[in-house]
């Protein structure tokens, strides 16, 4: 990885120390076969282990 690739809020968010943190989350919007959809990944924290998981909302059919 460059240096270039290491700065920024993104990086800065998901390398960061997590001792005090609950809750991770990452949303992206994007169009999938002409349906606007809202892709969520989250990472959550308990007792010094965590636990990934996913979920994708279709928001509105895309008319082109």
């Amino acid at each position: 990885m460059t240096q270039q690739n290491r700065q920024g809020p993104f990086y800065a968010a998901f390398q960061g120390h997590t001792e005090v943190v609950i809750k991770q989350e990452l949303i992206t919007y994007r169009i999938r076969d002409g349906v606007l959809v809202k892709e969520t990944v989250c990472r959550d924290y308990s007792k010094g282990d965590y636990q990934d998981s996913t979920s994708v909302t279709p928001l509105a059919e895309i008319k082109e």
